[in-house]
């Protein structure tokens, strides 16, 4: 792919951030704020509820809210760090976010593990063998803006397996596993879903990011949702 075209790409995947509110709506609801922010109620969440009911063409704030039917995605490990103190506000819920992300929303693929729900191979994929990339060919590859389809054949029962590379944040935010471009992409639509200015940074060396804008210290921060980390360019 050349350097125009990958410009391009990138440029597609942060304008999907905000084309559907709903999917805003749902990841919001679905971040459990109370663990991120040491159980005390945030402010800016106030107003975030607020914004969801006011953002022209967005769902009626009474459609998403926190309650038995909302999905909730916990968080399974602690998101407190040594380094908190280096970070305040809504620099501080970046951080907790970010980590968050790594640890219970996404799941990293190298291979998929086998669809057979007989198999006894492992979840990592291991026993899987690639067979080559094609195009979108079924309605959910299309519907999920797939950009290629990864197929394997599993070493132990012979099944094949497929791996949509979705491009869609609605997609992913079902599929929830991919590699650094779906971590970023689904990072950077839960980063605007809270109303953090972000942008998409595109490495040539095969690496993509995002950066989260701090009022606070008025300047980009580095947030790598593949590592759980911000502020950390160098790394």
């Amino acid at each position: 792919m050349s350097i125009h075209s990958r410009i391009d790409s990138a440029l597609r995947t942060a304008k999907t951030w905000e084309n559907d509110p709903l999917l805003l709506a749902e990841i919001r609801a679905s971040i459990p704020f109370v663990d991120l922010l040491c159980g005390e109620e945030c402010a800016v969440e106030v107003a975030w509820r607020q914004l969801t009911a006011d953002e022209a063409g967005a769902v009626d704030a009474a459609e998403i809210k926190r309650d038995e039917s909302t999905t909730i995605i916990k968080c399974s490990k602690d998101l407190f760090r040594d380094d908190d103190a280096e970070f305040e506000g809504d620099d501080l819920l970046l951080m907790r976010l970010t980590l968050y992300f790594k640890q219970d929303v996404m799941k990293w693929v190298n291979q998929p593990p086998c669809s057979n729900p007989n198999c006894t191979g492992n979840e990592d994929g291991k026993q899987m063998t690639s067979k080559g990339v094609r195009g979108p060919v079924s309605d959910e590859e299309k519907k999920g803006a797939a950009s290629r389809v990864e197929m394997y054949t599993c070493q132990l029962c012979n099944n094949d397996t497929t791996f949509p590379r979705y491009n869609s944040p609605r997609a992913l935010f079902q599929s929830r596993r991919g590699r650094c471009g779906e971590f970023a992409n689904l990072f950077g639509t839960y980063c605007r879903a809270i109303g953090f200015d972000t942008r998409y940074v595109l490495d040539f060396t095969d690496h993509v990011w995002t950066e989260v804008w701090s009022v606070r210290q008025q300047r980009w921060l580095h947030a790598d949702s593949c590592e759980g980390l911000i502020d950390r360019p160098s790394m």
